[in-house]
């Protein structure tokens, strides 16, 4: 008889938390409302796709496709006006292009300031007005630096789980979406 092995893929919703669009944000907001957030985006042309309110003062979440409703509009969505008065945003591209095979990224933004972003592909090259504020997070998750494990196949999921650690993000329940 002979004996047949599975391997086992990730089901993380960093690889597509929406059955349907592949292509989808996973916005989670604080200090600011459900609302408001809503109204930006369908004033930068993104409908909202799924949202979870959060407790008062507690993170909040709401999915949308990454492109915006014009058919030409493949351009990323410029988040720093919808948080401009006081609110903040933590935002994981979940495939930023799949066609290409391209990683996600994550960016984060507070009180209408772009504060820092990283391509999983890329984790050491932070942007924005802190680029390295996540770097000890990822340092400590050994994603970076001299004891970084780089061959292990759970690389995005462990990047998602440090950086939601790292800004206290819940971990969503996307079974009940």
């Amino acid at each position: 008889m002979t004996h047949v092995t599975h391997r086992t893929y990730s089901t993380h919703w960093i690889h597509g938390p929406l059955a349907g669009p592949e292509d989808v944000n996973v916005v989670f907001f604080r200090g600011m409302s459900l609302d408001a957030l809503t109204r930006g985006l369908l004033s930068i042309r993104h409908i909202p796709l799924a949202y979870a309110k959060g407790a008062e003062g507690e993170w909040g979440l709401v999915m949308h496709d990454m492109f915006g409703w014009d058919e030409d509009d493949h351009d990323r969505p410029d988040y720093r006006p919808l948080c401009r008065d006081g609110g903040e945003l933590a935002v994981f591209t979940t495939e930023p292009c799949v066609a290409k095979a391209h990683g996600p990224d994550f960016d984060y933004y507070r009180a209408g300031r772009y504060v820092c972003g990283i391509s999983f592909e890329n984790l050491s090259g932070g942007v924005g007005e802190q680029p390295d504020l996540l770097t000890p997070a990822l340092t400590a998750a050994r994603l970076i630096g001299p004891h970084a494990e780089y061959e292990r196949e759970d690389r995005e999921e462990r990047t998602v789980q440090a950086i939601s650690a790292f800004f206290s993000l819940p971990d969503p329940d996307f079974s009940l979406i």
